[in-house]
């Protein structure tokens, strides 16, 4: 079976940089596809055989580095589903095979599989991370259910997306997890069909593709003020977490992708301007005394971002992101379990209590979505469009204001 890698190439001219391709061995036969990315020579981790991306140096060659990452991840996938493709076609195949089939348009771009790769490569490139991701995660599940294999879009029927979401129960999927699979995959679906590509009608009828109602994650004041008061003396990692949950919903439910990525340069006059991942809408939040107590018990990050979450710059930061997320939330877990709740607690329960306590409150609905960057309503952001953010500002400090009272 043909092996394929990655490899970089260094330039010969001084300060040329060097060029990225993909090297395919197959019967001891070798063949170079070369790309178009240029990266320096310290961009490149030779041990590892990936980019080196450097958030904190110079933006928008982190997102370039982002997105030759992405790209030449997916080229690996596209090459690895080709040789897999012609391994099961029991074809005594070439390197040249492989190299043709990864070269030419009706090939790369004909299939389902092919068609999503292409799409989230797009989307880096334009800087559409968060649906690039969405839309990378339903590809690998794809990839799974077919074994690497392409499927033709019409084959792409309602059995064949029948047949996906049984395979994603089958690994354990809840029916909203299912759903979420589906919705995402029938959004790439009308994109293919706006790029003129025939798709069997109807294909997602046997489908679920809605939301079940889920257990209650919104916590009341009083036990916010509990996790608050907690003793956790003597469990360092314990306390950090609940310092982050409490920086979440000092801040408004802020979630915690946001919270990671905040940069120290972000907080000017008293003021917290970000842009909210999901949604690129701006937010800004008056830090109260209280959010500022906890920054400072957070302690200082050692790099460019404000909160001690991504700490080395040299290293992916959505990695870091992530390990921090999986880290802090079975921290919360645990400290759910010592105060006995009866939901898990989660960062996600911070949010949903800032919004149900404000509610409770008689804060006005439209100041509750405005405070948390919602702009999936359009009634909702009629209303939002004419509320300054001092009143936002004004129902954050009503709500702090309400724990001294517990």
């Amino acid at each position: 079976m043909a092996t394929i890698k990655i490899r970089f190439r260094q330039s010969k001219v001084k300060d040329n940089g060097g060029t990225l391709y993909y090297q395919i061995i197959h019967k001891r036969a070798v063949k170079q596809l070369y790309t178009d990315y240029r990266l320096r020579g310290d961009e490149w981790d030779v041990e590892n055989d990936s980019v080196i991306i450097d958030n904190g140096r110079d933006t928008s060659r982190a997102t370039y580095l982002s997105s030759v990452s992405n790209g030449i991840r997916n080229g690996l996938d596209s090459l690895n589903s080709i040789v897999r493709r012609l391994e099961s076609s029991g074809s005594n195949y070439t390197v040249e095979d492989v190299a043709s089939a990864f070269a030419t348009p009706e090939g790369s771009s004909s299939g389902v599989l092919s068609f999503i790769r292409k799409l989230t490569e797009d989307l880096n490139g334009i800087g559409k991370h968060p649906m690039a991701r969405r839309y990378g995660l339903i590809l690998n599940g794809l990839l799974k259910f077919t074994e690497g294999l392409d499927i033709e879009w019409h084959d792409f029927n309602s059995t064949f997306v029948a047949g996906f979401e049984e395979f994603l129960r089958k690994r354990g999927l809840c029916r909203n997890s299912t759903s979420f699979y589906m919705r995402n995959l029938r959004s790439i679906v009308n994109r293919a069909s706006e790029s003129d590509f025939e798709v069997p009608g109807n294909p997602f009828k046997y489908v679920y593709t809605g939301v079940d109602k889920t257990i209650k994650r919104a916590v009341t004041l009083k036990t916010v003020c509990r996790i608050r008061d907690v003793d956790l003396t003597g469990y360092p990692h314990l306390d950090f977490a609940r310092n982050v949950f409490l920086f979440a919903f000092y801040t408004r439910g802020m979630s915690f992708v946001d919270i990671a990525f905040l940069k120290k340069s972000d907080i000017s006059n008293g003021v917290l301007t970000y842009f909210r991942r999901k949604t690129s809408q701006q937010i800004q939040v008056k830090l109260e005394p209280q959010t500022r107590d906890i920054i400072a018990k957070l302690g200082e990050s050692p790099s460019t971002y404000l909160l001690p979450l991504i700490c080395n710059e040299t290293e992916d930061a959505e990695f870091q992101y992530k390990k921090a997320y999986n880290r802090v939330n079975r921290n919360l877990k645990t400290i759910g379990e010592m105060l006995n709740l009866e939901s898990k607690l989660t960062l996600y329960v911070a949010r949903h209590a800032w919004a149900s306590i404000a509610h409770h409150n008689n804060i006005p609905l439209s100041t509750i979505s405005k405070a948390m960057g919602h702009d999936s309503e359009a009634t909702t952001l009629i209303y939002l469009r004419s509320i300054d953010s001092s009143v936002v500002d004004k129902a954050n400090r009503k709500i702090i204001s309400l724990m001294k009272t517990e």
